[in-house]
């Protein structure tokens, strides 16, 4: 007998699904839902689950991670019960239930939260201060009379070695749950003679590789978006979110290699890129905050705390980067020095919760994807 779980719609509610209970199971909204095809069901089958309390098969489902919130879903229910908003939920809830330690606890509830942020900006600023050279050139802009770059960049490696190990161990968690899901729907499948799921049938034929491949491009170029309803504005958003800020990665690393003497490169070519990749990373963001705060539509009508939280700390982290480099070129060395220090904490606020925040999707969808077998 599978086991309920009867805190778990409460728990989904506090997340983002407050109008779940309005659903009759009409399925209008996997109907219409352009992705709802072959073994995924969006989002009547996660529906069904969350009310029902069965905690196993939402961490075992695809879908939350399939799902790209168009919200056409919800623009057609007829019970107005917001079904987009449950699969963002559920999302939330899958987040939390991966991360070591129930870590993802402290950036999903509420006041948590507050404390969560409050603490780890304090000690980043304690750990900036102490880093901060007394002497520095007070004349003229030089960050490296202000602070150590061998400390920021080492300092830099230890801190993503550690986001990398801790997010390592979550796709383990989730890729075990995944495919423990995909096999329970085969044997399912084949005892009453439907098809076997695609990811399962890919995984079991050897198929995996071609299976990985399409899951990589789906992530860097979101082909899929395509297929929602005016999905090419929010397709560019976030193709520009996701390409600056790994654009923006890319610049800290050259620039470390130059500093290493790794690279022969001048240091202006991370400035280079690093202007353009924060451009197109705030041309995205300022896209997703209109969206929130005109609220006329699905996407934009329900927002979690942590996803504003994420979208400023990304935000705050590209603007401050920009406000440094006005203030060198302006001549304000002390303005930019303090405004470095911001800009500091906040990264390192942005970067700490990576894989327990909002901030997971990004790896946890390719995985998805892969195991779904997408065609």
């Amino acid at each position: 007998m599978e086991h309920v779980n009867e805190n778990v719609l409460a728990e989904i509610k506090r997340l983002g699904a407050f109008d779940l209970e309005a659903c009759y199971s009409c399925g209008t909204c996997s109907a219409v839902c352009p992705l709802s095809k072959d073994a995924a069901s969006f989002p009547r089958r996660m529906i069904r689950y969350a009310l029902l309390g069965l905690e196993k098969r939402i961490l075992a489902a695809p879908e939350p991670w399939l799902c790209y919130y168009c919200g056409e879903c919800s623009d057609t229910c007829p019970r107005q019960a917001e079904p987009a908003a449950l699969m963002m939920a559920l999302r939330r809830f899958a987040t939390r239930r991966y991360a070591l330690g129930r870590a993802a606890d402290a950036v999903y509830s509420s006041l948590a939260s507050v404390f969560t942020w409050l603490i780890l900006s304090s000690v980043a600023l304690v750990l900036v201060l102490l880093a901060v050279n007394p002497g520095m050139n007070r004349r003229e802009f030089d960050f490296q009379s202000f602070m150590p770059l061998d400390l920021i960049h080492w300092a830099g490696i230890v801190l993503v070695a550690f986001i990398a190990g801790i997010a390592a161990i979550q796709v383990w968690i989730l890729y075990r749950n995944l495919r423990g899901g995909l096999a329970v729907r085969k044997d399912r499948d084949v005892g009453t003679g439907a098809v076997p799921p695609a990811g399962a049938a890919a995984l079991q034929t050897g198929q995996a590789r071609v299976s990985a491949w399409k899951a990589l491009s789906e992530s860097l170029v979101q082909k899929r978006f395509g297929e929602c309803a005016d999905g090419l504005p929010r397709r560019l958003a976030h193709l520009a979110v996701s390409w600056g800020f790994m654009g923006m990665f890319l610049a800290t690393i050259i620039i470390g290699a130059v500093d290493f003497n790794w690279l022969p490169w001048p240091r202006w070519v991370s400035l280079v890129v690093g202007s353009l990749s924060g451009l197109a990373c705030s041309l995205g963001l300022g896209y997703y905050i209109y969206l929130r705060l005109a609220k006329k539509t699905a996407v934009g009508r329900y927002s979690h705390p942590s996803d504003w939280a994420f979208l400023l700390l990304l935000a705050l982290s590209v603007l401050s980067g920009f406000v440094i480099v006005g203030f060198r070129f302006l001549g304000l060395p002390m303005a930019a020095y303090a405004t470095a220090v911001f800009h500091l904490v906040v990264v390192f606020d942005l970067l700490v919760t990576f894989p327990f925040s909002k901030f997971a999707h990004v790896i946890y969808r390719p995985v998805a994807l892969w195991l779904a077998g997408m065609k």
